[in-house]
């Protein structure tokens, strides 16, 4: 079974860490000042547009996201999503004693009724993200919407239908969030839409249009869910 090496940055096999200089190995492990204790990747995973954030001992460092909708099958998607996590896994890797994730949990049902296209489909996605982060050993923990929401962002409720940026109401208080308690990421939420027809959920600034980009929103909360709530609310992924 392949792992990942922390010397050589790269996978290897199991056969080759028997006929490796274990001592060698650990102590430029214990030789590396790590910057962080902890770091989270925070995940809002959707096969349209993937948020992922990443936190560090409770600070948030950076908000972006995977744009998937363009790909033709949900198989492409995920392996778009593995090549980006494995990016991001290797230039953090280094950095920290310990990292995890936390991802959105899967809902059984939604507004009441059970779609299990949706459960089916998400379900893989996640296999994907659990996948990944194992060959760099690091455990995958889901959170519950509404739990997130409400102790992160401060309300599960949908805010004002009215709001400037056009969003929906129940993707507008996220934003809300990241806008007042995190305002040197807000640049990383907008989207440019110049050159588009002005439908739904984009507004104009400036003489340009844009739209938000509640994915990447989410999976900030998220990521700093891990430092800021309740840890008997998240689940291990296996």
């Amino acid at each position: 079974m392949a792992k990942y090496c922390p010397l050589y940055k790269c996978k290897v096999l199991y056969l080759d860490c028997l006929e490796c200089e274990e001592k060698i190995c650990r102590g430029e492990k214990k030789m590396q000042e790590k910057k962080y204790k902890t770091i989270c990747i925070g995940i809002d995973q959707s096969y349209k547009n993937t948020g992922i954030s990443i936190s560090a001992d409770g600070k948030l460092l950076k908000v972006s996201s995977v744009f998937l909708e363009n790909k033709k099958s949900n198989s492409s998607k995920r392996t778009l999503l593995q090549r980006k996590l494995r990016m991001i896994l290797d230039k953090i890797y280094d950095k920290a004693e310990n990292i995890v994730c936390v991802i959105e949990r899967i809902r059984l049902r939604s507004k009441g009724f059970l779609n299990i296209n949706y459960i089916k489909s998400i379900g893989a996605l996640n296999a994907t993200i659990v996948d990944v982060m194992s060959e760099y050993n690091v455990e995958v923990y889901s959170v519950d919407t509404r739990c997130w929401k409400a102790q992160i962002v401060g309300s599960s409720k949908p805010g004002s239908a009215n709001n400037h940026w056009g969003m929906e109401p129940e993707k507008y208080p996220t934003f809300e969030w990241l806008l007042f308690n995190h305002q040197k990421h807000v640049h990383s939420v907008f989207i440019d839409m110049t050159g588009t027809r002005k439908k739904k959920n984009v507004f104009e600034e400036n003489g340009k249009l844009w739209k938000i980009n509640d994915d990447a929103c989410d999976s900030a909360a998220i990521s700093l869910f891990y430092f800021y709530g309740e840890s008997d609310k998240l689940e291990l992924e296996t």
